[in-house]
This record gives structure tokens, sequence and C-alpha cells, in this order.
């Protein structure tokens, strides 16, 4: 990748330069107003990728012209150039290369903001330490862009930013931009837990029907639908005979609304569904048919251990279906919590609960942005 930067007094002086230097298959950086002695003039930024797209050899890449403090911030730009380069060739092949391309200008233009390249609001080494602490606490480069730049549009009129208080600006940021629950709302009489196998629905459906039976004090009913796992049905019967509480066992739609009905003088029923790797759309069609009348509350259950990708990939899988809540869980077995960040913002639905062990029903708490944040956190305030 070759980059110059230039000083215009018009943007028509700039693109012709750029076309001259760079040829038309360069794009523009970062373009803004600077003072350069008593006038005011266009500072641009282009660059040109001589390996994307391009049957020729590869052209030596020319050293950026910016005026840097120390050669290390340039090291890790020249990284981080590297990981866009690969992204970029990656997205090409998947057929989504306008869009993604779009989206890698700006990340890679955040991350010039980050560390210093332009004239900051925070001190360069501090952006810096602040954006690979992100990182090892498994938030995307493109998120811990996004969180340091809007950390640098934070007030500054009390004086230099500590560590800590840059960490702190970023846990309100998070917290602001993840999706809240409705307050003061009681949730639908009937909740399906959906998810893939080995997430935990049954041990979470168990945790749940206690805190509302034994905490809540509501009359609880538990329906199994899950057909694929031998025991699964064995297992959730087992924890209602510890409860005391009433369960069907439901592998038909016809079943599913008998035993709805069954339960018609129940504050809550909660619906146990077989875990798949993808959703089966026919099946939980056919079961929501079974409801003419009811109003359904659908949570996905996510597993905190799962990269950023597998995430993602869920998220997109059961968007087919009406998510209206997520549900964390096993955050006892994972120490980098990050990677849900992206995730949670794309999926715009809020966590409800966090779950982690198997003690029932202790091993649940309700979720809230602010203690997402913090959980998100946790790795860098202890790195």
């Amino acid at each position: 990748m070759r980059m110059k930067r230039y000083e215009v007094a018009a943007m028509n002086d700039a693109m012709a330069k750029i076309k001259t230097d760079l040829g038309p298959e360069a794009i523009i950086l970062s373009a803004r107003k600077i003072r350069s002695g008593k006038n005011e003039v266009f500072e641009v930024v282009a660059a040109r990728d001589d390996d994307f797209g391009l049957d020729r050899p590869p052209v030596k890449e020319d050293r950026p012209s910016f005026s840097t403090a120390t050669d290390e911030p340039l090291a890790a730009i020249r990284k981080e150039i590297g990981h866009v380069r690969q992204a970029v060739e990656e997205i090409r092949t998947s057929g989504r290369l306008a869009d993604e391309l779009a989206e890698m200008k700006e990340t890679l233009n955040a991350f010039f903001d980050v560390l210093g390249m332009r004239q900051g609001r925070a001190p360069q080494d501090l952006n810096a330490r602040i954006y690979r602490r992100l990182l090892q606490s498994g938030f995307s480069r493109a998120g811990a862009c996004r969180i340091v730049e809007a950390i640098g549009r934070g007030d500054r009129t009390s004086g230099p930013v500590s560590e800590a208080d840059a960490l702190a600006l970023a846990g309100k940021h998070i917290a602001l931009s993840l999706p809240s629950a409705r307050k003061n709302t009681t949730g639908k009489r009937i909740r399906m837990l959906i998810g893939p196998t080995g997430v935990g629905k049954t041990t979470t459906l168990a945790k749940l029907a206690a805190r509302q039976a034994l905490v809540e004090k509501r009359k609880v009913g538990l329906i199994s639908t899950d057909n694929v796992r031998v025991a699964a049905g064995e297992q959730l019967g087992a924890y209602a005979r510890i409860m005391g509480l009433p369960m069907e066992c439901a592998s038909t739609p016809e079943a599913f609304e008998k035993a709805i009905r069954r339960f018609a003088d129940r504050d809550v029923v909660l619906v146990d569904t077989p875990g798949r790797a993808r959703p089966d759309d026919a099946y939980l069609l056919r079961m929501a048919q079974a409801l003419p009348d009811e109003t359904v509350e659908t949570n996905l259950l996510m597993n905190a251990t799962g990269s950023g990708d597998y995430l993602e990939r869920l998220v997109t899988d059961y968007g087919r279906l009406r998510v209206d809540q997520l549900i964390i869980t096993k955050i006892d077995e994972s120490r980098r919590f990050g990677s849900l960040y992206d995730v949670i913002v794309r999926a715009a639905r809020p966590v409800a609960y966090l779950t982690g062990g198997q003690n029932v029903p202790q091993d649940i708490e309700e979720a809230s942005p602010l203690r997402m944040a913090k959980l998100m956190l946790s790795g860098a305030a202890n790195s």
C-alpha cells in the first residue's frame, strides 16, 4: 500500500495530484482543513494498494510521510494495514465488496485517529494503551476503534485523562450503545428458550423456573419439546420434581397445544426446545401455530465462550425467527467478553440474563447495559 499526504488550497487540486501520483485506483483516507502559516489549506491523505485486484508484480511500498514522534505507532499501523488488506481480499471473494470496503475505510480512518496520526484530543500513548487493552479483552479492531474514538470526543476540559478515567469513559460509552430491556414489565406469559446444542437451555430454564417460583412467588409450568436428546425430558423432569412444579412433554404441535391449555392457570410457562446447529424454522413455526391466541417471548441463548464470528452467525441464523431477548450462558468458563460487544449491538436485542455454573437457582443474574459493560471490560481492567 502506498500513501501520500498533500496540502492544497482546494480539493480539486488534491484530486488532480492524487490521480497523477497514485493513479485513478487511489482512495482518499482523510481530508480536513488545517492552518499553514496564515492560510487555511486542506490536508488530504490518499492511498493505493498496488496488490489489490491487479495482476502485476508487487510494488515497493512508500513509507508514509506523516510526522510522528516515535517509530512504534508506525509499526503498529503497518501491522494493522496488513490485517485490513487481508480482510479486504477475503471480502472481495465473498461478493460483499462495496459495503465492506466502506467499512474497512472507516476502520482504517479511525485507526489513524486512535494512534494520534492526526491532531487528537488525547495523548497518543494513552489511546494506544486503551486500544490494546480492548483487543486483549476480545473486542474487535473496529469495535475498539469506535470506543477509543468516543473517548476522544469526551469532555477534556478538566485536564489530562488517566488510564483509569479512560476505561471508565469506555464503560459509559459501551453501556449507552447496548440495547436495554423495557422497564417495569413482568414479561410475557409463555417464554420459549431457543439456541444451539450445548448452550445450556435446559439448565437455564430450570434456573429461570426457580427464580420465578421461589423468589417471585409466581405459578410456573414447564414444557419440554426436545425430542432430539434422549435424556432432555428426564433432566428437566428431575428439576421439576425437586421444585414441585408441573411439567409436560410435547413432541408434536398437538401435544404442545394441549400442554398450553393445561397450564391456562399458570402465571409463567417456560418452554424448552431442541438444540440444533442451525434453527429448525419449520419445527418452531409449527409450535408457534399451536398458539393462535398466545403471545410468546423468545429468548436466544448464546455461549460466552463462543468466538465473535460464531456468535455473529448464530444471530444471523436465528434472526429469521422473532427474537425478543438474549441470554448469555457459561460466563464462568470465559475470561474475554469483548467479542459480545459487536454481536449484541448488531442484534439490537437486550441481554436479559447472565448464567454460569450448574447451581440451581443461584447461578443466574439479571443483566443490564451497565453490567454488560463491566463484564466486557473486566479483562481490560485487570490486564
